[in-house]
């Protein structure tokens, strides 16, 4: 119908950052993203679950679950993982790893639940481990990126800003498998459907 079920004011900033909505600790949770708190609320009353105040900057890139956890990137800082079973203020209590190299500033994380691949907008594609945030690898992929990178089946890929389309294995080393390049230019990230992008 539309009709206003609830409405939840937040004390953060403004956020570019698209929310998402996670299985977790036995319940549903809306997970979202404005400076300075990561916050989950119950999606059928609004109730704040719990909160991290771990953000700084314009956050831009939106939350990911992987692996049971929820990551999160503040932007040209860090990636941090947290457990999403806690109550109230988690802040001390329920991050799991911290990973600062090759943090995105725009660009939204992607996982195939083992493995988290960034982008930075210089173009760095770097595979880390899900559970644990090692660094797996980085490549240097010659593009500007604007768009966040996708995984369709083993296969990662990234647009650039200037219509190249890399695909890359999403694995736990490093391979390119294919470049084109697109005559247009791409801020969005790209969909998938039926075969098709």
């Amino acid at each position: 119908s539309g009709r206003l079920l609830w409405e939840a004011r937040k004390p953060t900033h403004d956020s570019w950052a698209t929310p998402i909505v996670i299985e977790a600790a036995g319940r549903a949770q809306v997970i979202t993203l404005a400076v300075p708190f990561v916050m989950s609320f119950a999606p059928e009353d609004g109730r704040e679950l719990w909160r991290a105040e771990v953000l700084g900057g314009e956050v831009t890139p939106s939350p990911v679950f992987a692996a049971g956890l929820v990551l999160v990137v503040n932007p040209s800082t860090e990636l941090l993982a947290l457990r999403p079973d806690g109550a109230g203020d988690v802040t001390q209590s329920h991050v799991v790893w911290r990973a600062g190299e090759n943090v995105p500033d725009v660009t939204s994380p992607v996982s195939n639940g083992e493995l988290v691949f960034t982008v930075t907008s210089g173009g760095v594609l770097t595979c880390f481990d899900a559970r644990a945030g090692r660094k797996l690898w980085e490549a240097a992929l010659e593009i500007e990126a604007q768009a966040s990178p996708a995984i369709v089946g083993e296969k990662v890929f990234v647009l650039g800003l200037r219509g190249e389309a890399v695909v890359v294995e999403a694995a736990r080393a490093f391979k390119e498998l294919a470049r084109s390049r697109l005559a247009d230019e791409f801020l969005a990230s790209p969909a998938f459907a039926d075969g098709r992008m």
